[in-house]
């Protein structure tokens, strides 16, 4: 989860960069980076992400 106070324009790519360069850490392993910001609609998988979620 990236959490912003500012408005993005482009969240799908805000998150693809991050999600790239963490699986390519992990050596490929899949990883969901979600996007939390004040222009962005909150769904179920942001509360998902709060409880469940791991620290990088």
């Amino acid at each position: 989860m990236i959490e912003l106070t500012e408005p993005v324009t482009n969240p799908a790519l805000l998150a693809a960069q991050p999600s790239a360069k963490v699986s390519r850490t992990l050596h490929g392993r899949k990883v969901d980076v979600l996007i939390s910001a004040p222009n962005l609609r909150r769904l179920p998988i942001h509360d998902v992400a709060y409880r469940e979620g791991v620290l990088l």
